[in-house]
């Protein structure tokens, strides 16, 4: 299923980071190996627990930057996830899905180590 895939301008800038590190040319590409190695830890609280899923500022001002090609089971655990966790309330469920990618990329980012892309 496709998604348009909605952003802050900071997660638009970690992803050019990493596809410069991995040599990945593709936004949506780089997009799914961080999403795919993320869920392979089976540790949703590593990423998603209290600290990090707060809001660091403009929660709603991600704007849609791509669309992305996501597998049903995939987006049925980034779905779970977003129930699970004490988000923000969002109006579509695209955008429910976009804000538990926005943490895996901040997660990412301030723990390179914990994942393999």
């Amino acid at each position: 299923m496709k998604i348009n895939l909605s952003l802050k301008d900071t997660h638009l800038d970690i992803i050019d980071d990493l596809k410069k590190k991995y040599s990945v040319s593709s936004n949506e590409e780089i997009v799914k190996r961080c999403v795919k190695s993320a869920l392979a830890l089976k540790n949703d609280d590593f990423i998603f627990g209290s600290e990090r899923e707060n809001c660091t500022g403009g929660c709603f001002s991600s704007e849609p930057q791509f669309e992305i090609e996501i597998d049903e089971d995939i987006f049925r655990k980034l779905k779970e996830v977003y129930q699970n966790y004490d988000f923000s309330e969002y109006e579509t469920e695209e955008e429910e899905i976009s804000k538990t990618i926005r943490c895996i990329i901040n997660f990412v980012d301030e723990e390179p180590n914990s994942i393999f892309i």
